[in-house]
């Protein structure tokens, strides 16, 4: 997993405020959905700030389909607190 930051932009406000990325390279759609469905809800029930400053994009790697919810949890945690 890789999680990226980019800034807002003040001139145009826009309610997303993150991304949930999982390229064709990791398989069919699927797994894809599958893992965006995952990833969507971890960010909802333990990492979700109502003021974020900064878009947050998350960006799925191959090893992520091998996680199960727990692990992918952890994961997801560890890189939100690293960035904090």
């Amino acid at each position: 997993m890789a999680l990226n930051f980019l800034p807002h932009d003040p001139a145009r406000p826009d309610p997303a405020t993150v991304a949930f990325l999982t390229p064709k390279r990791l398989g069919g759609a699927v797994k894809r959905n599958q893992l965006r469905r995952r990833m969507r809800e971890i960010y909802r029930r333990y990492l979700a700030r109502p003021s974020e400053d900064s878009y947050l994009v998350w960006v799925a790697r191959p090893s992520a389909l091998e996680l199960d919810f727990e692990g992918l949890k952890k994961c997801m945690m560890e890189l939100r607190h690293k960035s904090a």
